[in-house]
């Protein structure tokens, strides 16, 4: 059984910022200072965790993240980068201090290690969704407002943020219920990628061959990669009954398929309630496309033939929903029972992330 979150996020709550994966790159550096100056406009505490001398120690950045996770002013925890060396925190981690002081953590890309961890050896709920880096007005790449309002909207449980957003937008993007009726329908955009008016952000697009019959599960999500190196690491999730969505950047399906046969070989995913490759992106901001394959129906729907011959004809297979490295990314529970319909690619929360 998961724990739920004791409440979502509000208005003058503390909110962590924590470096669990080490140094911050140069880049996000330059961002720090913004993300804490948005953080407070936003109306939040900001908490700084952050260890910039001695990140180098593996333990000491476990032991942070316990504190922070300890503090009864903090409400949330937002890690600021991921990073190879986020790996090296997993085995030191008291996930009992973890599980009796449920919090609000996101992340997603290699700190998908980090929140599927934690929902696995914790059992609380965690949060799959970009990093603040990218949600602050001067970021050096700011996602699109859809990102941003899904994730906040998420965190807060809230329904506002329409401005802005173009019809299509407003109508795909999350906003959670003004009445507490369940289950929440979380609409899938990349359904008809036609009609998104930013042709760079056409990178995605829904399939769901030879199903006709929707899926119900746990969510477990994760960067492909990620979820790998987890199992080569000893910290292999446990795939049974999950909608296991996976998302890779920068990869070509022959890629993908190896990984994915390396993860099953770890996992066996035929104890899958369904495999979802929601997101087999390459960056937007390219001219010139270096995997057009990921974007050609003909070449996934090879591929997705492939990969059930690969799994021997289960589990379902879905392909493609604005979770992971895609232009579109909503901000997503993990470890919430969950439902795919078929026709539409939608995503039904049977419950609540929070008590």
């Amino acid at each position: 059984m998961i724990s739920k979150i004791p409440r979502p996020l509000r208005s003058g709550d503390g909110v962590a910022l924590v470096n669990p994966a080490g140094v911050l790159p140069e880049r996000f550096k330059n961002q720090y200072g913004y993300v804490k100056a948005h953080l407070e406009e936003l109306g939040f505490v900001v908490k700084d965790f952050v260890i910039e001398s001695g990140w180098e120690d593996a333990r000491r950045r476990s032991e942070t993240l316990q504190a922070a996770f300890t503090d009864p002013q903090v409400k949330a925890i937002l890690p600021l980068c991921g990073g190879a060396r986020i790996y090296d925190i997993l085995p030191l981690i008291d996930y009992g201090v973890l599980a009796s002081n449920p919090k609000i953590i996101c992340g997603s890309s290699e700190l998908s290690a980090l929140v599927v961890t934690i929902a696995e050896r914790a059992g609380i709920v965690t949060f799959f969704g970009p990093h603040l880096n990218f949600l602050n007005p001067k970021a050096s790449k700011l996602e699109n407002r859809f990102t941003v309002r899904s994730f906040w909207n998420m965190l807060q449980w809230d329904w506002h943020g329409r401005n802005g957003l173009s019809k299509n937008e407003a109508y795909h993007f999350f906003a959670a219920p003004r009445k507490p009726i369940l289950p929440v329908t979380i609409r899938n955009i990349y359904r008809d990628p036609t009609r998104i008016t930013n042709d760079s952000y056409r990178d995605n697009f829904y399939r769901a061959p030879g199903l006709d019959q929707s899926v119900t599960g746990k969510l477990l999500i994760g960067s492909l990669a990620v979820l790998v190196k987890l199992c080569e690491e000893g910290l292999s999730p446990d795939v049974t009954d999950k909608i296991v969505m996976l998302d890779s950047l920068d990869m070509s399906l022959e890629t993908v398929a190896e990984l994915l046969q390396c993860f099953n070989a770890h996992c066996d995913l035929s104890h899958a309630a369904a495999v979802v490759f929601s997101s087999l992106a390459e960056r937007t901001d390219r001219t010139n496309l270096l995997y057009p394959e990921l974007r050609d129906p003909n070449r996934v729907k090879d591929f997705l033939r492939e990969v059930s011959i690969l799994l021997g004809g289960g589990p379902p297979l879905f392909h493609g929903f604005p979770v992971g490295h895609c232009a579109y990314k909503l901000t997503l529970p993990i470890g919430i029972t969950a439902s795919i319909i078929v026709e539409t690619g939608d995503l039904l929360l049977a419950e609540s992330p929070y008590q």
